[in-house]
C-alpha cells in the first residue's frame, strides 16, 4: 500500500493505542517488520482477551460449542471472532472447531439454521452449506471439496446477477411479502464473504464477471427485502449488508456506518474497487475523512451492529468503547485495512 503521511500517522496511532488483536493484524496485513518475539508476545496478549476467553470457555472437549449453531454463541460466531482477533487456524480453539465441524458432515447446523439453511441451499439464496464453506475461508482454508464446490456455485448466482435488469423481473407478491420468482439465484452476505476470503477463483474471466455483477447490484441498488419462497413457506435469506451498494456518506446513520464498512471491506478484498468509479470515489472520500478528522473519524458514532458479535454484526475488535481512542483505533483499522486491499 502507497501511505502517505496521514496513512503513516494512522498506523502509528494503532500501534500506540489499539489493543493486541489490531496491533497483531496491522502488522500481519501491512507486513510491517516485527520481532518472533514481539509476535509471541502480542498472541499471548489476545488469548487474554474477554471475548476470545469466552468462546474457548463454551468449547467443549473436543472444540464444539454446544450451542445454537447460527447465534451470538454457537460455532459460526465463535469461528468469526476468533479469526478477527488475530488467532491462527492452527490454534487448537480454532482447529478443533474446524475439525469437528468437517467431521458432522450434515448434522451440524442443528437449530434456528436446520430446516431454513437447507431450503435457501437449495433455492440458490445461501444456506447451511455455503456458510460452513464461509467458516472454513474465516481461517484461510479453501483446498476442501465442498468449499470449491461452494466457490463453484456462488460465481454462478453472480452471473444471475448480471442479466438482471429490473427487481420486478426476479420478484412477485405473495401474501402481501415480495418474494423471489422460481429459478432466481440471489447473493446473500455469505456469497459476498466467501469470495472475499478465498482466492482460488480469481482469474480475468472471474474478476470481469464479479466485477460487472458488482456494478449490477449498484444499479439496483437500494435493493428491496427479498424473501424465498418453498412449497408454501417463506423463508428470509441473509440479506444483511447486501441492500444498498451505491451510498451518500452525508445521509449514512450509525448503523449504516457499520454495513458500510463491512460491505467495502469485502468488496475491497473481492479486489473490484479500482474497477467501479463509485467505489473508488468512497474510498478517496473515507481517505479524506481519515486524513482531516471528519465524519466518522470525528465524532463517536455508536450502535450495537459495530460492538455485538453475532453470525451478521460484530466489527469491534477494542473491548469497549469507553473512551474514543479505542473507538477510533476500531474505525481507523477497518478504514486501513479497506484503503489496503482497495490498493
Amino acid at each position: 500500500m502507497e501511505m502517505g503521511m496521514e496513512m503513516e500517522n494512522s498506523i502509528a496511532f494503532l500501534l500506540s493505542e489499539a489493543c493486541p488483536s489490531i496491533k497483531f493484524r496491522i502488522k500481519q496485513v501491512l507486513n510491517l517488520h516485527t520481532t518472533p518475539e514481539a509476535v509471541e508476545h502480542l498472541r499471548r496478549e489476545i488469548l487474554q482477551d474477554d471475548l476470545v476467553r469466552k468462546f474457548i470457555s463454551l468449547q467443549g472437549p473436543d472444540g464444539w460449542i454446544d450451542c445454537d449453531f447460527h447465534s451470538e454463541k454457537g460455532v459460526e460466531t465463535a469461528v468469526r471472532v476468533l479469526c478477527e482477533k488475530g488467532m491462527e487456524p492452527t490454534h487448537p480453539a480454532v482447529a478443533n472447531m474446524l475439525k469437528q465441524l468437517e467431521l458432522r458432515g450434515e448434522t451440524f447446523d442443528h437449530g434456528s439454521l436446520f430446516r431454513v439453511g437447507k431450503i435457501l441451499d437449495e433455492l440458490h439464496l445461501g444456506g447451511s452449506q455455503l456458510i460452513k464453506a464461509v467458516i472454513f475461508a474465516y481461517a484461510g482454508i479453501e483446498d476442501k471439496y465442498f468449499i470449491k464446490e461452494q466457490v463453484e456455485k456462488t460465481l454462478d448466482v453472480f452471473r444471475f446477477v448480471i442479466e438482471i435488469n429490473k427487481i420486478t423481473d426476479i420478484t412477485i407478491a405473495h401474501k402481501g411479502r415480495l418474494v423471489f420468482k422460481q429459478g432466481v439465484k440471489w447473493p446473500s452476505i455469505y456469497h459476498l464473504r466467501l469470495l472475499a476470503y478465498t482466492s482460488g477463483w480469481k482469474n480475468s474471466e472471474n474478476y470481469t464477471m464479479i466485477t460487472k455483477a458488482i456494478k449490477k447490484l449498484m444499479e439496483l441498488s437500494p435493493i428491496p427485502s427479498i424473501n424465498g419462497l418453498y412449497k408454501s413457506q417463506i423463508v428470509a435469506p441473509g440479506s444483511f449488508c447486501m441492500h444498498e451498494f451505491d451510498v451518500d456518506f452525508d445521509k449514512l446513520k450509525a448503523k449504516d456506518w457499520m454495513m458500510w464498512f463491512h460491505r467495502m471491506e469485502l468488496l475491497a478484498r473481492l479486489g473490484v474497487i479500482k474497477n467501479i468509479a463509485k467505489l473508488e470515489s468512497q474510498v478517496k472520500e473515507l481517505k479524506q475523512s481519515m486524513k482531516d478528522n471528519t465524519g466518522i473519524y470525528s465524532k463517536k458514532i455508536n450502535h450495537y451492529y459495530f460492538r455485538r458479535w453475532g453470525p451478521y454484526s460484530g466489527m469491534a475488535l477494542e473491548r469497549d468503547w469507553k473512551c474514543k481512542n479505542r473507538y477510533l483505533s476500531d474505525v481507523i483499522f477497518r478504514g486501513l485495512l479497506i484503503i489496503h486491499y482497495a490498493d
